[in-house]
């Protein structure tokens, strides 16, 4: 995949197909979720693709992008617990909780489903 490739994937919304081959139309859901997600894929296409550099630019460049990421998910939960007037050590252990529990809830329910 080229970096220009990635960006264009990063916009683009379309159908997939199905284990049967079938083309499966893009539900509500999926449109929604790419909608509001949009600016997080663009953000995140800036990543060099992996085979550039024998992957060392997509490494270092990651490395980058989840400081940034994590800079603003701090910024916008200290912005949360300010509004709602709670200490910032509550705010912080609280979303550091949601953020490592949160995940593993997740993956245990896909597990069941299977």
């Amino acid at each position: 995949m080229t970096w220009g490739r990635q960006f264009i994937r990063a916009c683009e919304c379309t159908p997939t197909k199905g284990e049967n081959g079938e083309v499966e139309d893009i539900s509500f859901y999926e449109g929604f979720m790419h909608f509001i997600t949009i600016g997080w894929k663009i953000f995140y296409a800036v990543i060099p693709p992996p085979h550039m550099g024998g992957g060392w630019p997509c490494f270092f460049v990651s490395l980058i992008m989840i400081g940034i990421t994590t800079y603003i998910v701090g910024e916008i939960a200290n912005l949360f617990g300010c509004v709602l007037g709670i200490a910032p050590s509550v705010t912080a252990i609280t979303f550091v909780a949601l953020g490592t529990s949160l995940p593993d809830t997740f993956a245990s329910m896909a597990a069941a489903k299977e």
